[in-house]
């Protein structure tokens, strides 16, 4: 994709979400909505609690104790009322187990459990000073302040470090801490977690690219990442250590959706509270 048409999609994208800010923030009373659906492919399908099943189109609000499931070529792009993202890949489940969010103070808790999938976390502002948690089959996963991806299969459950103040990965009595972006932990069912591995060749690749899907899931990953750059970031060296980061792993991993070397990682910032222009079905 030539580098105009990034930066504009990018920009529509910004565009979007601020102004479905105001939508959002006049109704942040109502508890059970946390968040929206910024990106969608395909059909992956939502179920409110006390609700009955229903397809998730861009602008659907999301609930808390939602569960949300995907088939083999779906994917869904989540952003929640504190600017956390997450993205669901393909033949994945999970459930929004807790969110609680203050705008005044920007603290709050947010917990999901994953029970199969594939899953990107990019830390919004609880992360700040609480870790953002994802529970699996195997282990309880935090986040703080980053990015991590985590695979969910039956019996164990990969995590991977990819940006971030820290990734802890508790099981079985045991937690390992890891702070050092590019490492990954391996657990299985019943045991304590495995030592901190350096990230097999190609794995991130195959992971991010599984989760990337169409144009529009790659460019929500690309503009989450600015919106973590923006709001977490002042130190100009921290902000180009994680631009040149990010932007080769776009460059390397995702060529076909989002552009080559050529393409540019700008800078956006997306107003706090994004939400949708569209109401829930429900």
């Amino acid at each position: 994709m030539p580098k105009s048409n990034v930066i504009v999609l990018l920009v529509l994208r910004a565009l979007f979400i601020g102004a479905a800010v105001s939508a959002l923030f006049s109704t942040a009373q109502a508890q059970s909505r946390v968040g929206v659906a910024q990106s969608i492919q395909n059909n992956p399908v939502g179920k409110p609690p006390g609700g009955v099943d229903r397809v998730l189109r861009v602008g659907t609000d999301v609930q808390a104790n939602e569960i949300i499931s995907t088939a083999a070529d779906d994917r869904a792009h989540l952003v929640f009322i504190d600017g956390t993202t997450l993205t669901i890949g393909p033949s994945s489940s999970m459930t929004i187990d807790k969110f609680v969010y203050d705008p005044t103070t920007q603290k709050g808790e947010l917990a999901v459990n994953a029970t199969k999938g594939i899953f990107r976390v990019i830390g919004g502002r609880i992360s700040k000073t609480a870790e953002i948690t994802v529970s699996t089959p195997s282990s309880t996963i935090g986040i703080r302040g980053g990015i991590m991806i985590v695979g969910v299969e039956a019996t164990q459950t990969t995590s991977i470090f990819v940006y971030g103040n820290s990734m802890t990965v508790t099981a079985n009595g045991a937690t390992q801490t890891v702070t050092q972006p590019g490492l990954q932990v391996t657990t299985i069912a019943g045991s304590p977690p495995g030592a901190p591995t350096i990230v097999v060749q190609g794995s991130l690749s195959a992971a991010l690219g599984n989760l990337a899907g169409n144009n529009a899931a790659a460019a929500a990953l690309l503009s989450a990442i600015n919106t973590l750059v923006a709001n977490n970031f002042d130190n100009a060296a921290v902000l180009a250590t994680l631009t040149s980061l990010i932007q080769g792993i776009i460059n390397q991993n995702a060529p076909s959706t989002i552009g080559t070397t050529n393409t540019s990682l700008s800078i956006l910032v997306i107003p706090e509270n994004p939400n949708q222009t569209q109401a829930s079905p429900n």
